[in-house]
């Protein structure tokens, strides 16, 4: 899957600069993106329930690589940050993420694979290296929109399947549909007529997270709409907007894009004396 990105565009710069061709993986599982094109759209006496659905879900696109820069905005009770960030994704499961500053990377520089998580905070010379969940439980994180949340909503995870989706009724032309899946209750509004993600819900029960999240301004990528401007917004205060402003699918991505260099006498940050300070 490719966008057409201007030919001199920082992200094309980057992506094929030291490009190396791409390993084929056996088995591949492509991660989905939600979404509906102009053609085809449902003529009015089809857009019932099980049809809207089933557009929906047929209109998705597979990819393997992603890179993109994204304007991103966190707000919460104990912190903020506002910047361009610079994204590369690998199927399955390998990320990398930064903020980008005029001066280069800035302030920190972040590498995920599996639910292994390596941070590195340049100015401070320190770096974090564990899971997932020890570091948000850590104080190094926060906000209250996950870690899992915000990459899941980068890479077009919606969680949206046929087998556990239940009809909920309508509004507006937009057709409701819920899952119950491992503790979780999502709703999804679909756009009935261009079989479109346009918001879904997401609540962790009993008391647990709580997410809404808008999906804005899509725009057409062959026959599938992808949203540029997503906002999350969480049971407290705490909220989130992406709005991307490059993104690149399928393109070769250099495994440097894929490594932290940490400095011989860096400290290394753990849970418990952070949590201390």
């Amino acid at each position: 899957m490719k966008l057409k990105v201007k030919s001199h565009s920082r992200l094309q710069r980057l992506t094929t600069s030291i490009a190396a061709p791409v390993a084929p993986v056996v088995g591949l599982v492509a991660i989905l993106i939600l979404g509906c094109g102009p053609k085809p759209k449902l003529l009015p006496e089809d857009r019932i329930p099980g049809k809207v659905l089933e557009c929906a879900l047929e209109n998705q696109v597979g990819f393997e690589t992603l890179a993109c820069l994204l304007n991103l905005k966190l707000r919460g009770e104990e912190g903020k940050f506002s910047g361009t960030v610079e994204f590369f994704y690998r199927h399955p499961d390998t990320f990398s993420l930064y903020p980008r500053t005029f001066l280069g990377i800035g302030g920190f520089k972040a590498m995920g694979e599996g639910d292994s998580l390596t941070i590195y905070f340049s100015r401070r010379n320190e770096y974090y290296r564990g899971s997932f969940s020890d570091f948000e439980k850590s104080g190094l994180w926060a906000w209250g929109i996950s870690l899992d949340m915000l990459l899941d909503v980068i890479l077009g995870r919606s969680e949206l399947a046929a087998e556990n989706a239940e009809y909920s009724g309508s509004t507006e032309g937009l057709f409701l549909y819920k899952t119950e899946e491992e503790g979780w209750i999502r709703e999804y509004w679909v756009d009935s007529k261009r079989c479109r993600l346009v918001r879904s819900r997401w609540a962790k029960e009993p008391g647990g997270e709580f997410y809404q999240i808008e999906y804005r301004n899509s725009i057409t990528h062959g026959n599938v709409e992808v949203p540029r401007d997503i906002r999350i917004e969480t049971g407290t205060k705490d909220s989130a907007r992406l709005k991307f402003m490059e993104r690149k699918f399928d393109s070769p991505i250099p495994s440097k894009r894929f490594q932290i260099n940490i400095p011989a006498d860096a400290q290394r940050v753990v849970f418990e004396t952070r949590k201390g300070r």
